[in-house]
């Protein structure tokens, strides 16, 4: 099973948006790759600067998404932690 396929079929459908965007990024790199500039015809300084171009966008966008991705779990970390303070107040409050 291929890692898209495998993400896919394990996700959560409510948390859905909070997901990498996979399927973006590979798209982006299928892209730069197909949109290179060709060694044949062209000069080793410009595919360099192709190629530094395209990391500055895909590192910013996985950035993007790994601050979007450490947000939602920290998110949900804070709320697991409220709920089992709650829990253990109350069962506090049945044990005495």
């Amino acid at each position: 099973m291929k890692f898209a396929e495998h993400l896919g079929a394990h996700i959560t459908p409510e948390w859905r948006k909070q997901y990498i965007q996979y399927e973006v990024m590979k798209t982006m790199l299928y892209e730069a790759q197909e949109q290179a500039p060709s060694p044949e015809v062209t000069d080793n300084s410009t595919i360099q600067r192709f190629f530094a171009r395209f990391d500055e966008k895909f590192f910013q966008f996985c950035d993007a998404e790994l601050s979007k991705i450490n947000t939602f779990f920290l998110e949900k970390l804070s709320e697991a932690n409220r709920k089992y303070a709650n829990l253990k107040a109350e069962l506090n409050v049945y044990m005495e």
